[in-house]
């Protein structure tokens, strides 16, 4: 079963993305910062990285028209 996107959200200026990923009934986060991504994230993960970046999770707005971030799998980095 392959990973999917399911949602996306970023911070206004395209910086900092956040995916909510789904394979099967597993669901997790992925971080995209530049060439970094960080794969398998609680919710309280990205709470933390975003935090101590600088940003407020409720200042991400929603990505219309969506990508699937380097295909999609499970192999990126993981935090």
């Amino acid at each position: 079963m392959e990973a999917v996107t399911e949602y996306a959200m970023q911070t206004p200026d395209g910086a900092w993305r956040v995916e909510v990923i789904k394979r099967g009934r597993s669901r997790w986060y992925r971080i995209i910062h530049g060439d970094s991504e960080l794969d398998w994230l609680s919710i309280a993960a990205v709470q933390r990285i975003l935090g101590e970046a600088g940003i407020d999770i409720a200042d991400l707005v929603d990505v219309t028209g969506q990508q699937p971030a380097s295909g999609d799998n499970s192999t990126h980095g993981a935090a």
